[in-house]
């Protein structure tokens, strides 16, 4: 949330925020429309302020009281903002639906006898202002409720999920085997290291025997001595290593030095490469042992920043070709990719499976149709095809901490042997 990008996209939720109090003044028929649109555009520069300068500050920040009350207003700003994007669509629908009632109604005079029907149908007690009053007042009620739930949620909930993944072909020592997955942290404003090793923790109660990383690691660079340690430390809970393939944001926030600091740690980096895990027998793994010498292999993609269609399908491609190039044929290979994209490339290729992030699920679920009309065939969750799987791991952090039935995540894969 850095630069131009931050101004114009605190210009685009101002203007949100700004057109959703004119279009309830016009549904309530307040008359305070100008008021309203200055009180809402000086609450939402006041919100803006708070997360400029959060994140201006935050990298000289490294704890205390002064972090936390930035954290916390940084917190409600997104929250307030949130509050009027998510009534903004029902607000118009509303607004649109009343305009065409009074514009038919102002085209057709009311008889005295409409009149006195209308009163008696509608009762003493409750005017038609009134109701369009109540109506109009349930948005950003029911808004705000749900902007400052899905923030709470959002900062404060990581699920473990587990899956058992059954392959007909899966070489003895992997009987029981576990992989740990961890993706879009985005170490920053709103997910700090020490939300890192928790998740790490997680995964190691878990007893998953390695862990695969699969992009945007991090967006604040003044993190990177943090992540560092969390990191170091973290390998030992994982005896058979950590894995990691490049996401979008390592590109975004600075390639080299976050390439600096993995390299400095145990962290196996697969960039349209792989790596053989064990030669057969288990060996090279921990605890483990058996007679199939079938080998076990990692392989992982770079992030495609073709345009979408024809160029992105080629780049896909190619990278996948050049990440597999070298492995046996007969190999278990487990292929890691940030772009869920690459779960077509997994399966064309059969692929046993596929680990992807990038889309975060959506974060707010009711959108997730939307999302995937937009270019994610694969949102989120387990997929399947010939015996082949393809996860989508809904992001263990976020880049804004608001989720609404689509929960932070961490994964955990036991492979069975299909009987």
């Amino acid at each position: 949330m850095k630069g131009l990008f931050f101004i114009n996209f605190m210009v685009i939720l101002s203007c949100f925020s700004v057109a959703a109090g004119v279009l309830y003044n016009y549904i309530v028929q307040g008359g305070q429309g100008k008021k309203i649109a200055l009180l809402t555009a000086c609450c939402s520069a006041l919100g803006a302020g708070e997360l400029y300068w959060y994140s201006h500050w935050f990298p000289n920040l490294t704890g205390g009281i002064r972090l936390m009350g930035l954290h916390i207003g940084a917190l409600a700003s997104v929250s307030w903002f949130l509050t009027f994007l998510l009534a903004f669509p029902v607000l118009v629908v509303l607004a649109a639906g009343i305009f065409f009632y009074r514009l038919k109604r102002r085209g057709r005079p009311v008889t005295p006898a409409e009149n006195m029907t209308a009163r008696e149908h509608q009762g003493p007690s409750m005017s038609r202002r009134t109701f369009l009053k109540g109506m109009a007042a349930a948005v950003p009620v029911a808004a705000a409720a749900t902007s400052g739930l899905g923030n709470v949620v959002g900062e404060s909930y990581l699920a473990v999920t587990k899956l058992p993944l059954s392959f007909p072909d899966l070489p003895d020592y992997l009987e029981g085997y576990r992989i740990g997955q961890i993706s879009d942290s985005h170490i920053g404003l709103f997910f700090s290291p020490e939300d890192l090793k928790t998740a790490m923790e997680r995964l190691a109660a878990e007893k998953v025997n390695r862990l695969e990383i699969t992009g945007d690691l991090i967006d604040e660079l003044s993190r990177l001595p943090q992540c560092r340690q969390v990191l170091m430390e973290g390998a030992a809970l994982f005896p058979d290593g950590i894995d990691f393939c490049y996401g979008n944001h390592e590109y975004y926030r600075g390639l080299a030095d976050i390439t600096d600091m993995l390299e400095s740690t145990p962290i196996r980096i697969v960039r349209n490469s792989h790596f053989c895990a064990s030669p057969g027998g288990g060996r090279n793994l921990s605890g483990r042992s058996g007679r199939d010498n079938r080998p076990f292999y990692i392989a992982g993609t770079d992030f495609s920043f073709a345009p979408s269609g024809r160029l992105h399908d080629e780049q896909r491609r190619d990278y996948t070709q050049t990440a597999l190039q070298g492995i046996p044929e007969g190999a278990f290979t487990i292929l890691l990719a940030h772009n869920s994209a690459f779960i077509d490339e997994g399966f064309a290729h059969h692929i046993p499976l596929t680990m992807c992030g990038h889309t975060h699920g959506a974060q707010f679920a009711p959108i997730g149709p939307l999302v995937q009309a937009v270019g994610f065939k694969y949102l989120r969750g387990l997929f399947q095809k010939d015996g082949c799987y393809g996860y989508v791991n809904r992001g263990t952090g976020h880049w804004l901490p608001f989720r609404v039935l689509c929960s932070r995540e961490v994964t955990v894969y036991e492979l069975q042997k299909k009987r």
